[in-house]
């Protein structure tokens, strides 16, 4: 090989090193001194965040307390270089932009058009100021989304609510904590009538004992032994009955349409619309709720207290809808015994007699309604006796007098012929009809049959 060729080569391949080295130190030496890059600058630095961080941190601070432990290390971001007099530059030129007047442009007029000019402003331009961010607790979601989902009962009292669970142990425990029994709803309806009215027995007995007002009317405007008398619920009955209600009380007047709505018996409705002085006796009359009438009566429910307008009792209700074994407890028969006596007039053969414990006492010729005054059939309880009675309809006397279903019908004495010859009732002899008379007693059932 030749020397200038060795020498060529040998300088292609150690030139070219030698010069980025030359290249590389020399930035090296340019950069070092650059306070970016500079070990005594960070150290500080490095030092106080660490000084920081393993002091107590501020309630901002707080929040990351669980994502840095204390002994974990990082490197630190260097904020950009600010000027010493950049604070003072900026508060300076906040202040100019505050102080400085607006230039609107002037009303174009014919002489100068399109020429804008300064005009003073009325008022300063407002300064906004930025506040501080304060710190809050984070809400728990959780929390919340239970208060969206469940019902709210803030508006029901809590006496009320314990009534609508049927949770008399309850309401007496919140009672005793001193929960008032008293408290109304919005729309005006009390613990006490809301128990009458759902039939919650044990719960009137505990307002009762709790001492509210057993008078006291709700929504309907009625006193609740009223509400308790469109129910056949005899217990709640007693339970109002028992401390010291009134069993004679009447109904308020007028009796709202959502009251007489409630009810399904016509005669009771038509009384509600028309009459006044409807007693929970008469409800209970009308209605058939012997129960509810028996516990009225036991506890001095008069049956002989009737309306004030039409002078309708409660045996007329329970007349006018057949009920024989109402009609005879209201009579004064025990509810527990049955009939003994039994009047049965054959309408085919005119004849009548009476039998005693299935025997038979007394009988005898009879007169039924001719045509088109036909006695009717079917089974009767005697409600009323009169030795002497004038016909009201037809101005004639009708000595030992017995009254069928309060009706214009009854057995009498009269002209018999053994055919068909009054005008509804049941002419007997003058003799047997006075036998009769001493033999049945009032509640005493007649069966007419053909």
């Amino acid at each position: 090989m030749k020397k200038g060729s060795f020498i060529n080569m040998l300088g292609a391949c150690v030139l070219p090193p030698l010069v980025g080295l030359g290249v590389c130190g020399g930035l090296i030496h340019i950069l070092k001194d650059h306070e970016m890059f500079r070990v005594d600058a960070v150290a500080p630095y490095t030092a106080a965040v660490s000084k920081m961080r393993q002091g107590k941190l501020s309630e901002t601070g707080a929040e990351i307390r669980a994502a840095l432990p204390l002994d974990s290390t990082f490197d630190p971001v260097r904020p950009l270089p600010v000027r010493p007099n950049a604070e003072k530059d900026a508060l300076s030129r906040a202040a100019e932009v505050a102080k400085a007047k607006p230039i609107l442009p002037k009303k174009a007029s014919n002489a100068d058009p399109g020429v804008a000019t300064a005009r003073k402003s009325e008022k300063p331009a407002p300064v906004i100021a930025i506040q501080a961010p304060v710190w809050r607790p984070i809400l728990d979601p959780i929390a919340d989304q239970w208060t969206r989902l469940m019902p709210r009962t803030d508006a029901l009292p809590q006496a009320y609510q314990a009534v609508l669970n049927d949770d008399a142990a309850h309401l007496a425990k919140i009672i005793g904590m001193g929960v008032s029994p008293n408290e109304m709803t919005l729309g005006g309806d009390t613990p006490l009538c809301a128990a009458v009215r759902m039939g919650r027995a044990e719960c009137v007995y505990v307002l009762a004992l709790s001492g509210v007002n057993m008078n006291q009317p709700a929504h309907e405007k009625q006193p609740p032994i009223a509400i308790a008398s469109l129910r056949r619920n005899a217990p709640v009955l007693r339970a109002l009955l028992e401390f010291g209600v009134d069993p004679n009380t009447r109904f308020n007047t007028p009796i709202q349409k959502q009251v007489i709505d409630r009810c399904t018996i016509k005669d009771l409705r038509n009384a509600m619309e028309s009459d006044r002085g409807i007693t929970p006796l008469i409800c209970c009359a009308a209605r058939g709720d012997v129960e509810g009438a028996v516990t009225l009566m036991r506890a001095g429910g008069r049956p002989g207290m009737g309306t004030t307008r039409y002078h309708r009792y409660p045996i007329n209700f329970a007349a006018t809808q057949g009920y024989l074994f109402l009609m005879r407890v209201l009579l004064g028969r025990d509810p527990e015994s049955e009939p003994d006596t039994l009047v049965t007039v054959d309408l085919s053969s005119q004849r009548a007699w009476v039998t005693k414990q299935g025997r038979m006492i007394n009988h005898t010729m009879v007169s039924t309604g001719r045509e088109g005054y036909g006695t009717p059939p079917g089974r009767y309880v005697i409600t009323d006796k009169h030795t002497s009675h004038v016909s009201t309809l037809y101005h004639v006397a009708m000595p030992w007098f017995m009254r069928l279903n309060c009706g214009a019908i009854g057995l009498h004495s009269g002209y018999v012929t053994g055919q068909p010859a009054s005008h509804g009732c049941i002419r007997l002899p003058y003799e047997k009809a006075k036998e009769f008379f001493g033999q049945v007693r009032v509640g005493d059932e007649v069966e007419i049959v053909y």
